[in-house]
């Protein structure tokens, strides 16, 4: 008896973990382009719930067949009244997907389905009501867009390098359905990195048929405005790259990283030219404190130098050369530009907000570091230049229309930067200057682009499947044509390579001109694959349960109270004799017996300790390889007065008037 009491702090040890183990946190909602203000619901104690809103698949082409559903259920089983779903400003009945289906206390799928025959914005909501209360999804104040249309299907994507003297491929690598999220050439062209949505590659541009190394990494859907990213070192020997929730450092002699970060997903990463340094950029939530996070590493450990939090999603991060000092940009509600020295996660420049409601999308640093340019989406200017030494841009550029800017670069002297537009404008501007040196109109919205390290050319493409290089001091111009959209481009630093990948990830929710308002005949339509574990988390939400196996926390726990039991009974059937022997025959205490069942014991307690804690870890989101942020400032939230009306941190007509005012 005296060892099974030594045993009970282990046992409330495990039922402690095993609690951790079971526990998930629900993900907010992220914000979606508006489609117009609703006004909310009043709140009843009768109300209905709506759940897991959504559109299926959430991106494609047009002609293909698109189900937007609901799950609606009711505490008391009452059926609905009414079950609608509002769509481009009309409501429109919907109906059950299983007309059998009534039992709506467990939850009653509906759905609608749509085949767009035409490119553009679709924006929706559902609202139902039961006759004593209503309920509204996939809405927080303005209703959700989805899908993202493209005329493409997107399966013919490649990977390329050009020749810019020739316009010749030197390399060419198919990549199918996976679209190519980020291209990086080494300084002399003969290295390029590349990162697909599920592989990352390095090529040898003297063996350009297949890439010296390919690394895989399964899982997560193909498609997406977060594209992950991907950067090589000047001499071609260090790459970074972001993938899944993984920023992984690579050597360029093995597929195999010297280290890897769990951080969450990415939209970039950038290394210093020496590879001494690197850095990401992060998506997450605002309340979460290991999301939102510009990140810096040096090369010797996937345990970050320092973290900094924002309110908003970094969109962009790039590096001086020595990395010494570190530039990034922040989508809504934070909407500025930032820059860092290496030493300290302390901004040294924080600028104020630099558009009304849309994101700054890129931040390009010049090699020492001083100089720092920011595209963004804004009426008030698209293309800003900033100084590490001041909060105020020296200069900035209105855009004629306030059109996006999502592809910017910047050269390494801070001499020249290079732009465009998705209204198909290209720029080269001098850093004296907003007005541009040179400029130029492609029938296409441009959504990649990059400068020749002595500014002398551009390289820029869009969704005229082409490659443009236009060069400043004449006339000439080239152009490679392509499958798909032009979105990820790199210009060697000797100028000799123009490395190009394609897909959509800088157009998602985006629209533009090509083919806008073309009505598509749809002689066929395209049926989609079975939505599949989409269905199985519509199935456990009606169910109560999680979408998810049963943890081996839970297993190894289980494993650990028999094995517990099971000592239990044999110290009670040796102390009180239940076997009822005389005295002299009477079991007594075996170490045979004892040992191997405390050791089983053990050993079921360590594992279900460590998935425990492996499953607490997974599902509080809290990124491995580096602690809790302690002290490092965040973007802080904004509050009354700042001259923009902020409904996500509570601001309202009511509560913040000088703020909220007509047009906001």
């Amino acid at each position: 008896m005296e060892l099974m009491k030594k045993w009970l702090p282990f046992v409330f040890l495990f039922l402690f973990f095993f609690c951790l183990a079971s526990f998930s946190l629900a993900e907010e909602k992220m914000n979606a382009p508006s489609g117009g203000m609703i006004p909310k619901l009043a709140t009843t104690p009768n109300d209905p719930e709506l759940l897991n809103g959504h559109v299926y698949p959430s991106w494609g082409p047009v002609c293909q067949r698109y189900t937007y559903s609901v799950v609606y259920r009711d505490k008391e089983g009452r059926p609905p009244q009414y079950i609608q779903i509002y769509f481009n400003g009309q409501m429109i009945d919907i109906e059950k997907e299983n007309p059998e289906d009534n039992d709506y206390q467990k939850g009653v799928k509906y759905i609608y389905q749509f085949v767009p025959k035409k490119l553009g914005s679709n924006f929706y909501y559902f609202e139902a009501s039961n006759g004593l209360g209503k309920a509204r999804d996939s809405i927080i104040d303005s209703p959700d867009n989805g899908p993202v249309l493209f005329e493409s299907a997107f399966d013919q994507n490649e990977i390329a390098v050009i020749n810019q003297q020739t316009g010749e491929r030197v390399l060419s690598y198919p990549t199918g359905k996976e679209w190519v999220g980020g291209v990086a050439l080494s300084d002399d062209g003969k290295y390029l990195a590349a990162k697909t949505s599920h592989h990352i590659y390095l090529f040898d541009l003297a063996f350009p048929k297949a890439p010296i190394w390919s690394y895989e990494q399964t899982g997560g859907e193909v498609g997406g405005d977060v594209k992950g990213g991907i950067d090589i070192s000047g001499d071609g020997s260090r790459i970074i790259a972001g993938i899944g929730d993984s920023v992984l450092f690579f050597d360029k002699t093995s597929n195999n990283p010297l280290w890897q970060a769990q951080i969450g997903n990415t939209y970039n990463v950038a290394i210093s030219k020496d590879g001494r340094y690197m850095a990401a950029a992060t998506v997450g939530e605002e309340a979460n404190l290991n999301s939102n996070l510009l990140i810096l590493w040096d090369y010797k450990s996937e345990k970050p130098l320092w973290q900094y939090h924002s309110s908003g999603n970094f969109h962009d991060v790039s590096l001086s050369a020595d990395g010494s000092f570190i530039a990034g940009a922040t989508g809504c509600p934070d909407r500025r530009a930032y820059i860092f020295s290496k030493e300290s996660n302390v901004p040294i420049m924080k600028s104020e907000m630099l558009t009304r409601d849309s994101p700054v999308h890129r931040a390009k640093i010049s090699s020492d570091g001083q100089l720092v340019a920011f595209g963004t989406e804004s009426d008030r200017g698209a293309v800003f230049l900033f100084s590490k030494d001041s909060t105020k841009p020296l200069w900035q550029f209105p855009v004629p229309g306030g059109s996006s800017v999502r592809a910017l670069n910047f050269t390494p002297s801070g001499e020249y930067i290079g732009a465009t537009t998705f209204a198909g404008n290209a720029y080269i501007f001098a850093k004296d200057s907003n007005q541009p040196v040179a400029s130029w109109q492609v029938q296409a919205a441009l959504g990649g682009v990059d400068i020749a390290d002595d500014g002398s050319f551009l390289a820029t493409g869009g969704t005229d499947n082409k490659l443009h290089l236009l060069f400043k001091d004449s006339q000439e111009k080239k152009e490679v044509s392509f499958d798909e959209y032009v979105e990820e481009i790199d210009i060697s630093g000797n100028g000799k390579y123009i490395a190009v990948g394609t897909g959509g990830s800088v157009y998602f929710f985006e629209s533009f001109s090509k083919d806008e308002g073309k009505v598509f005949p749809c002689e066929e339509i395209i049926e989609p694959e079975p939505e599949g574990a989409m269905l199985d988390v519509d199935s456990n939400i009606r169910e109560g349960k999680e979408n998810k196996l049963p943890s081996l926390a839970i297993f190894f726990g289980l494993g650990t109270l028999v094995s517990l039991l099971a000592l239990g009974f044999y110290f009670a059937l040796v102390r009180f004799n239940l076997l009822r022997k005389p005295e002299e025959s009477r079991l007594k205490i075996s170490k045979k017996v004892i040992i191997p069942l405390a050791v089983l014991t053990g050993l079921f307690l360590i594992l279900a300790l460590f998935f425990g804690l492996k499953d607490f870890r997974e599902n509080s989101k809290i990124p491995s390889g580096f602690p809790l942020e302690e002290s490092s400032p965040s973007g802080s939230q904004e509050v009354c007065g700042n001259t923009f009306c902020e409904p996500n941190l509570g601001e309202t007509k009511e509560s913040c008037s000088q703020d909220c005012s007509m047009g906001d």
